[in-house]
């Protein structure tokens, strides 16, 4: 089982790596039999002669073709034809004469002969031929015609073959027409870079290295680099603007008819494709154009509810390269482009963020009346429709107005149908365009409007009647508190003023100290006790406490 497994492997090893080809070191033509021959080329003008009955036409067997390499150095090496047939020696056929023929080039030819010494031991044997000076190139077809020598007519056999191309890996490592390089990278998206690296190339040559489009050739984006044979790291970062799939980094070694090698690192990044799309407000019209080469079919549509996309007529365009345009479009949130390939099927809206906002409709519905607002950007004719719902989800029209707009204008009507009933709604579509969408305004906010209106009125009774009257209290309120803070300030000098009256000695008794003592006591709790009355209660009491001050401080200086 295990010896089965091992064969297997081997089996498709060989066939991911194509066929082994031998390495020799020189050419040469051999003879079987220990015969000597020699071999050396011909031009293939020499006509045949016609030996009537003297040869047989079946005197070739056994041919062969297959490939060798002739290799000077490790990767200096060329591909040769190894040819190999049987041949029915007489006495009129001294040898063999082998012709090639490639696309492009002239016929090129190889006589081998048994010297003349050892001829007659080779009459009426098998002789083998075996010749390997022959040189082609990878990926050939070749067309051999093996004749004897001299040519006798009608004796000859033909073969067809095709030499192995460079996808051979020994081929691919060994032959310079072959030899490309191999191709590594790693990827920075926030950067947008591309880190490459270069092995197995040819050591004696410098290594370009350059970014493509892949199309029918692979155009230059103008990025490219050079690795010099000198320098032992071979690595360069290369910058790229959009990451589409036919962004490729091509290599090849710095001569005459180079071999390239191409990878591609975002050939599966086909949504890339169909960001290329810009709209021209001034004109309205709606352009894409790839940036690789693509068949799709392309179109525009209107999104519907449940991700749906409508298309809208006569907008289907088969694209193969160049630049797709619409003209007359109305830039809405839900006017979208369809994309239709082999691989799937892709929506872009490019208006879906607002970002060219055309024109506006608001309704305004107050105790049933209904008023609608249209705001535009560009002078435009809009058709609106009333309509009602009906049971199939359809929005039944009773009623088209057109409405002409200027530019950056307002324009309001009057509508007679109470639009708070969930039933009616406002069909509304520019009619100066070709491609539009219809929208639908259905249940405008009605208690938003009412509750507008409430907070309105609200608003203005705040303004008008509130504030002022607050301002008012608050101004009588200031001019009482300075007022009576002025009086005590007043008064409280005056108490000042009197105390200052000269004092004179004089004599007192303890009754009579008593006395004041009680006095001064009372009127003192008296006078804080209407201190802060001043102003309510008039002077009167105030002469009062004046005066029993007065008393108090005379007293006071008789003691």
């Amino acid at each position: 089982m295990k010896s089965v497994v091992l064969l297997l492997l081997a089996f498709f090893s060989s066939r991911v790596q194509g066929e082994r080809i031998e390495k020799i070191e020189q050419c040469e033509a051999r003879c079987s039999q220990g015969l000597p021959c020699e071999a050396n080329y011909q031009l293939s003008f020499e006509r045949c002669k016609n030996l009537s009955g003297g040869v047989s036409t079946d005197v070739f067997s056994n041919t062969s073709i297959s490939t060798v390499m002739k290799c000077k150095e490790r990767q200096k090496c060329s591909l040769h034809l190894r040819v190999s047939t049987d041949l029915q020696m007489s006495k009129h056929i001294r040898g063999i004469y082998m012709c090639i023929v490639t696309a492009g080039m002239m016929e090129r030819c190889r006589a081998m002969s048994i010297l003349r010494s050892a001829r007659e031991k080779s009459v009426n044997q098998q002789v083998n031929f075996q010749d390997d000076c022959l040189e082609v190139h990878s990926g050939q077809d070749v067309h051999l015609t093996i004749k004897t020598w001299p040519h006798i007519c009608d004796v000859a056999i033909s073969r067809s073959y095709r030499v192995p191309d460079c996808s051979n890996k020994d081929i691919q490592r060994s032959v310079p027409e072959c030899i490309t390089g191999k191709i590594q990278y790693d990827v920075d998206t926030e950067k947008k870079e591309l880190s490459v690296r270069v092995s197995d190339m040819l050591e004696d040559k410098d290594y370009q290295l350059r970014l493509c489009h892949k199309g029918f050739i692979c155009t230059g984006t103008g990025v490219q680099a050079v690795l010099k044979k000198e320098n032992p790291v071979k690595k360069v970062t290369l910058k790229y603007s959009r990451p589409v799939p036919c962004l490729c980094i091509e290599g090849w070694s710095i001569m005459t008819d180079a071999p390239r090698v191409r990878v591609c690192p975002f050939k599966n990044r086909v949504e890339e494709l169909w960001s290329g799309i810009t709209f021209d407000p001034v004109e309205e019209t709606l352009s894409w154009e790839a940036a690789c080469h693509v068949n799709a079919v392309i179109s525009l549509c209107e999104l519907q509810d449940g991700a749906m996309c409508q298309d809208f007529a006569n907008s289907s365009h088969t694209y193969m390269k160049g630049k797709v345009t619409y003209s007359s479009v109305d830039p809405h949130p839900r006017l979208c482009m369809k994309f239709i390939t082999e691989a799937g099927a892709w929506v872009k809206c490019p208006f879906s963020e607002g970002n060219f906002p055309a024109w506006h409709l608001k309704v305004s519905t107050q105790e049933g009346h209904s008023e609608l607002i249209v705001t535009s950007q560009v002078k435009t004719s809009l058709s609106l429709s009333k309509c009602t719902k009906t049971v199939a989800a359809e929005c039944e029209v009773t009623h088209t107005t057109l409405v002409e707009v200027e530019k950056f204008q307002t324009a309001q009507l009057d509508l007679s149908t109470d639009l708070c009933k969930s039933s009616n709604c406002i069909k509304a579509k520019r009619a100066d365009v070709k491609y539009g969408v219809t929208a639908l305004y259905c249940q405008p906010p009605c208690s938003f409007s009412a509750s507008t209106s409430t907070s309105s009125e609200s608003e203005w009774q705040l303004t008008h009647v509130v504030v002022p009257v607050v301002a008012l209290t608050t101004a009588f309120l200031v001019v009482a508190i300075v007022t009576g803070i002025a009086m005590i300030v007043y008064q409280i000098k005056r108490i000042t003023k009197a105390r200052s009256i000269g004092r004179l000695p004089r004599p007192h008794t303890g009754s009579f100290s008593s006395m004041t003592e009680a006095l001064n006591s009372k009127t003192q709790l008296a006078c804080k006790s209407v201190l802060f009355d001043i102003c309510s209660s008039g002077t009167s009491q105030f002469k009062h406490c004046v005066k029993s001050n007065l008393l108090n401080d005379s007293t006071n200086l008789l003691v």
